[in-house]
Parts: C-alpha cells; sequence; structure tokens
C-alpha cells in the first residue's frame, strides 16, 4: 500500500513540475513570438522602431490589423490563395510606397505556390509600388502559382490602398471567378 502512495504522489508531483515548465515555456515562446514580430516590422518599414497596433475600421476583409510606425505603417493581411490563406506582413511608407513584405503563413502546393515564402526575385517586384498591381501586367507571376501570385498581389494592394486611401472596390484587386 505504501508503494502505491509514492508512485501516486511522484505522479503528482511529474504533473506539477510538467504544468509548471509548459506554462513558463509558453510566456517565453509568446515573448519571442512578440519580439520577431517585432524586429520583423523594423525591417519592413526602416526607420521605424516603435510600432502601435490601431484599430482597422474600415471594409477591406483583407486586411486583419494595422500598425502605425514612425514612418507608415505594417499591414497585416489575409487573402485567400490556391490552397488556403494566405498572411502577410506589408510595410508601407507614409507616402504610399511599399517598403517591404512577408509572407507568414501559406499552405499553397510544395513546388509551385509554396515557393512565394522565399522567391525573393518574385516578392521584390512590389517594392516601391505605389499604385495599385496587377500579375500580367506589371508584375511577373511565380510560374505554376497565378492563383497564389494574384493572392500575394490583393494583399499588396490592399496595404496600398489603407495608406493611399485609394479606392480598392475599383475591382484593381479582384482575381478570381
Amino acid at each position: 500500500m505504501k508503494k502505491l502512495f509514492v508512485s501516486i504522489g511522484a505522479l503528482v508531483l511529474c504533473c506539477v513540475i510538467l504544468f509548471g515548465v509548459s506554462t513558463l515555456t509558453q510566456k517565453i515562446a509568446a515573448d519571442n513570438a512578440r519580439i520577431e514580430k517585432h524586429n520583423m516590422m523594423s525591417t519592413l518599414l526602416p526607420g521605424s522602431m516603435k510600432f502601435k497596433e490601431e484599430a482597422y475600421t474600415g471594409e477591406d476583409a483583407n486586411i486583419r490589423a494595422v500598425y502605425r510606425g514612425e514612418g507608415g505603417y505594417v499591414i497585416e493581411t489575409a487573402v485567400q490563395g490556391y490552397a488556403d490563406e494566405i498572411t502577410m506582413l506589408v510595410g508601407v511608407s507614409s507616402e504610399g510606397k511599399v517598403t517591404g513584405l512577408v509572407v507568414r503563413e501559406l499552405s499553397e502546393t510544395v513546388g509551385l505556390g509554396a515557393k512565394a515564402l522565399k522567391d525573393h526575385k518574385f516578392l521584390s517586384q512590389f517594392l516601391n509600388t505605389s499604385e495599385q498591381t496587377e500579375v500580367g501586367t506589371d508584375i511577373d507571376a511565380i510560374s505554376g502559382a497565378t492563383v497564389t501570385s494574384k493572392a500575394i498581389a490583393k494583399s499588396v494592394n490592399s496595404a496600398v490602398a489603407f495608406v493611399t486611401g485609394a479606392d480598392i472596390d475599383s475591382g484593381a484587386t479582384a482575381w478570381g471567378g
């Protein structure tokens, strides 16, 4: 009987230790994610070190969050790609020029749309743009991933439209059928 209580006590002690470690690591992970996002936003909007999240009250369903920096904004967007939503951060200067962009989450087809995560040649086409861009006209698509390419253009267009006040209902960001 004594061995049973010792075993149960050891099991309870292990559970308490695991719960404590789990709670501590969750806090550390959340802090690291916050720091990583801040550093990324500073890279996307050069010259900005402080960011304040602002409530977005507009009608563009692509915009998830707006962060104001000293030199402009970082806009978090989510647009439907070929397989699932593509989540991005787009830096736009106060003058309305794209200063940086990064794909944060994407579940596109490996070898095709998934290239958007690291295809610097494709992504760099959006830098310094300040007007609505269209794949095929202004931007060369990733080969075999037209839907993904258009979704990324749509995200960038939404971010630029937010900063410049452009009419996003003009159809310039429409891509599917």
